[in-house]
C-alpha cells in the first residue's frame, strides 16, 4: 500500500477507520513502540492524521527544566497526556539529551498565558503554579513507563575581587514540597519500569531524624527494571534502611546505577541484572573495592559494567562469565587475568565483611517499618488544590496561604511482619515533609544486621575454558595501551569477539598492525593522534602514509574515532581540511565498510566532536557504447560524506555513550 494512499471508508480500505473515534484512539494508544506508530501512520492519510499529532508527538518527552507552557498544555489536555510513556527532565544548560517537545496542538493563547502557566508570576506562587501543572499532567499519564530527572544545578559566577568565582547551587525546585509532590505522582504509577534521579534530590531527607515515617516518595518505588541514583542523599547512613527496603522491592532489576560508596553493595541480589554502573561520587579509599568486588561476584549475569576501582581488586576465578561490555581501568583487566590463571587450590577467599550500622538499643525494626492501617488513608505529599471542576482553568488559582489541617499522630502497627506497602495500596498513609519534621515523637533508627553474602561457587572450568566463555565485545579502559591489550586481553577473553575498543597510547606502528591481526573483528576503533615510537625520544603524530597502510588491515572497520586524521594533516585550516579530504577519499576505498570518522570541530552543547558521515549509494553510470550507439549501463558505488552533530546520549546507558 502506498504511503499516500487514500484509506477512507468510502474507498474500502482500512476497516479500522470505521471504528468510533474514541475506540480508535484507545487502540492506537496501546501500541508501545514509536517505530510501530510511524509505520502505522505511513500506511495511509487517514491514520497519519490521527497517529502523528496525537500519539507520536506525545509518546516521549525530553525537556530542559519544568517547561511552564508544555505542562500547562498537558494539564489542560488530559487526553494527550495519557499517551505519554516516557518523561525525561534535565537542567536548562544540558543539551546532551536533545529536546522532544510537542508543539502542533499547543494553544499559545491559553497555554502561553504567563499568568496561567506560572512563568509570569514572581516568587513562590509562580513556582507553585508550575509544580501544580506538572503534578496534574503526571497524574493523567496512566501509561508512564520511564521517568528520569537529572539536575546539575551548579553555576559559577565571576566575582569582582581577585578574579575568583563564586559557586552557586540551584535546586531542582524552589521548595522541597514541590519535589515531593512531583515524585509522589511518579511513585504511584503501577506501570513505571525505569526510574532515574541524578543531582541534589532528597537533600531535605535524612532518615528517621527528619523523615520519621519514611514518606519520601522514592522509598516507595517497586517493580522496577532500571534504576539510576546519583547524589549525596543515597550515601547518608540514616537513609540506608529505606533505600535497602526500596531495592528489595525490585528484585527483577536489569539495570542499576548506584554510587560506588554505597556500603551495602554486598547484600544486594538481583538475579536478572545485566547492566551495572558503580560510579565514585564523593571519594573514598581502596577499602570500598572489597564491597564492589563482592557485588560483582554475586551477579554473574552482568553483561555491561562500568566500574573504576581505587586499586587492583582481587576477583574470584570465573567471575563475570557473561561480560560483553566493560568500562573500567587496567587494574580490572589485570585482576581478570590473575583470576583465570589462579589454581583451584588457591581459591580460598574469605567472605567480604559487611558494614553494620551501629545505633542505640531500640524497639524491633518491624515497628519502625510498619505503615498504619486504613483508619485515615492519605496520599503521598501533594500540592493543595482548590475545589474546582477538573476541566476548568481556574483550578490553578489556589490560595497560596492555604495550609493543610493538622493531623493526629499515626499509631504504629504491632505486626512485626508488616512491610511498607506500595504507593498504589489504598491502605497506605503518608505524611508531608512538614508534618514529619514537626512530629514530637522521637524514633531511633534500629540496628541493621545484615548477613554476609554466601561465597560465589568456584568455577569448575580451567582458566583457558573460563576465558573462552567471556565474549567481551567492547572495551573502554582508562589509559589502555596497545601492548597491554595484546598481552593481557587474550588471556581473559575471546579475541575474535572484540568489536569496539579505545586505545589511548601505543609505541610503534607495528603495535597497531598486531592489533588488527590479533583482533580481526574490530569495527569501532579509537586511536590517539600521537604515539611514542622506540626510535624517538618524543611523541610523533601519524602520517598519511601510515594511516593508509594500517587502517585497511582492520577489515571490519566502520567507525574511526580520534584526531589521527587531522593531526596527520598538520592543521585544521582550510589547507588541512583539503588534505583530510584527499586522505579520506582514499581511505573510504581501502576500507569498504568505513562509514564515520571524527571531525576537527568541537560541538560544545553535546560535548563531543562532530562526525564525518560517509554515504555509499549505488547509481547507474554508462559502461560502454555499442556499435549501434546504444549505451550500456552499470551500477557503480557513489561515495559522498556530510558533517553532522554528535548523537545524543541515551538514557540508562551505563557506559555513558562510550561507543556512540
Amino acid at each position: 500500500m502506498s504511503a499516500s494512499m487514500d484509506c477512507s471508508p468510502e474507498a474500502g480500505f482500512a476497516p479500522i477507520l470505521h471504528l468510533p473515534h474514541e475506540l480508535l484512539f484507545e487502540i492506537i494508544s496501546l501500541i508501545p513502540e514509536t517505530s510501530d506508530l510511524l509505520s502505522l501512520a505511513l500506511s495511509c492519510r487517514g491514520l497519519s492524521s490521527q497517529v502523528i499529532p496525537h500519539h507520536i508527538d506525545y509518546r516521549i518527552l525530553h525537556i530542559r527544566t519544568l517547561h511552564p507552557i508544555l505542562f500547562a498544555h498537558l494539564a489542560r489536555r488530559t487526553d494527550l497526556a495519557r499517551n505519554i510513556h516516557e518523561v525525561h527532565i534535565s537542567e536548562k544548560h544540558n543539551y546532551g539529551r536533545g529536546d522532544r517537545i510537542p508543539s502542533r496542538l499547543v494553544d499559545m493563547a491559553t497555554d502561553g498565558n504567563s499568568l496561567l502557566n506560572g512563568s509570569g508570576v514572581q516568587g513562590p506562587e509562580g513556582q507553585r503554579i508550575i509544580a501544580l501543572n506538572v503534578c496534574k499532567a503526571l497524574r493523567c499519564m496512566s501509561n508512564l513507563r520511564s521517568f528520569t530527572w537529572e539536575w546539575n544545578g551548579v553555576y559559577y559566577h565571576q566575582t569582582q575581587s581577585h578574579g575568583t568565582q563564586r559557586r552557586q547551587v540551584v535546586k531542582p525546585t524552589s521548595e522541597s514540597r514541590f519535589e515531593d509532590a512531583i515524585l509522589g505522582e511518579v511513585a504511584r504509577k503501577p506501570t513505571l519500569e525505569h526510574f532515574g534521579l541524578s543531582g541534589p534530590f532528597g537533600m531535605h531527607v535524612d532518615g528517621a531524624s527528619v523523615d520519621n515515617k519514611f514518606e519520601y516518595p522514592v522509598w516507595h518505588l517497586s517493580n522496577l527494571t532500571s534504576l539510576e541514583l546519583s547524589g549525596d542523599t543515597w550515601l547518608k547512613a540514616s537513609n540506608i534502611l529505606p533505600l535497602c527496603i526500596m531495592l528489595s522491592r525490585s528484585s527483577n532489576l536489569e539495570c542499576l546505577a548506584i554510587p560506588l560508596e554505597f556500603k551495602h553493595l554486598p547484600v544486594l541480589r538481583f538475579p536478572k541484572l545485566r547492566k551495572a554502573q558503580l560510579q565514585l561520587h564523593a571519594g573514598a579509599t581502596n577499602n570500598i573495592d572489597a564491597s564492589a568486588t563482592a557485588f560483582i561476584e554475586n551477579h554473574p549475569s552482568l553483561e555491561e559494567l562500568s566500574w573504576y576501582p581505587i586499586g587492583i581488586p582481587r576477583l574470584r576465578k570465573g567471575v563475570l562469565p557473561n561480560l560483553k561490555r566493560l568500562k573500567s581501568t587496567v587494574g580490572v583487566i589485570t585482576a581478570l587475568v590473575e583470576a583465570d590463571a589462579r589454581p583451584e587450590e588457591d581459591e580460598q577467599m574469605e567472605a567480604s565483611p559487611v558494614p553494620v550500622v551501629q545505633s542505640q538499643p531500640t524497639p524491633p525494626p518491624a515497628a519502625m517499618l510498619t505503615v498504619p492501617g486504613a483508619k485515615a488513608p492519605k496520599r503521598l505529599s501533594m500540592i493543595q488544590e482548590a475545589e474546582e471542576p477538573e476541566e476548568s482553568i481556574d483550578d490553578m488559582e489556589v490560595d497560596p496561604e492555604a495550609t493543610p489541617m493538622p493531623r493526629p499522630p499515626l499509631p504504629l502497627s504491632e505486626d512485626d511482619d508488616a512491610q511498607p506497602p506500595s504507593p498504589s495500596d489504598a491502605t497506605a498513609q503518608y505524611l508531608t515533609y512538614s508534618e514529619a519534621s514537626s512530629s514530637t515523637s522521637i524514633l531511633i533508627t534500629p540496628t541493621i544486621t545484615l548477613n554476609a553474602p554466601p561465597s560465589t561457587p568456584t568455577s569448575i572450568l580451567s582458566g583457558q575454558q573460563a576465558a573462552s566463555r567471556r565474549q567481551i565485545t567492547s572495551l573502554d579502559i582508562l589509559s589502555l595501551s596497545a601492548s597491554t591489550l595484546l598481552s593481557s586481553a587474550p588471556l581473559c577473553m575471546d579475541p575474535a569477539a572484540l568489536q569496539e575498543v579505545t586505545i589511548h597510547t601505543f609505541g610503534d606502528i607495528q603495535d597497531v598492525i598486531s592489533l588488527a591481526d590479533a583482533f580481526p573483528n574490530i569495527r569501532w576503533l579509537s586511536l590517539p593522534a600521537i604515539h611514542l615510537p622506540s626510535s624517538s625520544p618524543h611523541p610523533v603524530p601519524w602520517t598519511n602514509e601510515a594511516l593508509l597502510s594500517v587502517l585497511p588491515r582492520f577489515r571490519q572497520l566502520e567507525v574511526l574515532r580520534g584526531g589521527a586524521l587531522w593531526r596527520a594533516a598538520g592543521s585544521t585550516s582550510e589547507e588541512g581540511k583539503r588534505k583530510v579530504h584527499e586522505t579520506l577519499g582514499l581511505l573510504v576505498q581501502l576500507c569498504p565498510k568505513l562509514r564515520e570518522v571524527d571531525h576537527c570541530d568541537w560541538f560544545e552543547k553535546r560535548a563531543g566532536y562532530k562526525r564525518v558521515v560517509v554515504s555509499r549509494d549505488l547509481v547507474c553510470a554508462p559502461k560502454d557504447v555499442g556499435m549501434d550507439g546504444d549505451i550500456e549501463m552499470e551500477e557503480v558505488e557513489a561515495i559522498s560524506y556530510s558533517v553532522r552533530k554528535p548523537v545524543v546520549r541515551g538514557f540508562f546507558d551505563v557506559l555513558v555513550g562510550s561507543f556512540s
